[in-house]
């Protein structure tokens, strides 16, 4: 990872469009040739992101996702700006659009299937997607999928247990603007397509089921 300075930070994205923007400031850029540039700040002084900066995450899982066929941002380079204390990633934009600007057009079920079928796809890949939502998941001209904003994964060498599977439907619902086409879609009815797609014998699909619907109700009664 390089030191950069102020100047040539300002300079890296002095031409580029903003994709994303937060309190602290700006979050995600697409540079004029298709790059991205992506900051991180560490929240907190005492955490983790010191010792293993988030910029590094995200390179890392991008090459362990990679790895497992799943497609990732290519990653072209890592760095710090001590002036404004932030780091950094540089990447090449992965082709595809998020599942969440394709259900503001299209609530067919075809298309929760897909997304469905993607889910546990990872989940017997053996990998853990934290922040999986329809925004973080890219749909490919060609069918495939891809993931972004990947820095809080984690990965396992065997396909994830039904208790972390379970889990990872919480999340994929709880994100308040991206997760609005799931819910009207329906939490079970999505369910239901998992299971169809999960290639396990009807005995494991019937015992996961209950714990992923457990999840759902508490969330219901947390939101209440």
């Amino acid at each position: 990872m390089k030191q950069v300075s102020r100047q040539e930070h300002e300079a890296l994205v002095a031409n580029a469009r903003v994709l994303e923007e937060q309190s602290f400031g700006v979050k995600v850029w697409l540079l004029p040739d298709q790059r991205v540039v992506k900051m991180f700040r560490v929240k907190r002084r005492f955490s983790s992101g010191r010792l293993y900066p988030y910029n590094l995450r995200f390179a890392r899982n991008a090459a362990r996702l990679q790895a497992r066929g799943v497609a990732a941002p290519n990653i072209l380079e890592t760095f710090f700006c001590p002036e404004i204390e932030r780091h950094g990633v540089v990447y090449e934009r992965l082709e595809g659009e998020p599942f969440y600007e394709l259900f503001q057009n299209n609530m067919d079920e075809a298309l929760f299937e897909t997304l469905a079928g993607f889910l546990a796809e990872l989940h017997e890949k053996g990998v853990y997607f934290r922040s999986v939502h329809p925004g973080n998941v890219l749909l490919k001209s060609d069918g495939s999928m891809g993931l972004i904003d990947i820095q809080d994964l984690r990965f396992w060498p065997w396909a994830l247990n039904r208790s972390l599977r379970a889990r990872n439907f919480r999340h994929l619902y709880n994100s308040d603007e991206h997760s609005l086409a799931m819910r009207e879609f329906g939490f079970e009815r999505f369910v239901d397509l998992y299971l169809k797609q999960l290639p396990r014998e009807e005995s494991y699909r019937n015992s996961l089921k209950p714990l992923i619907m457990d999840f759902d109700r508490a969330w219901e009664r947390k939101r209440k």
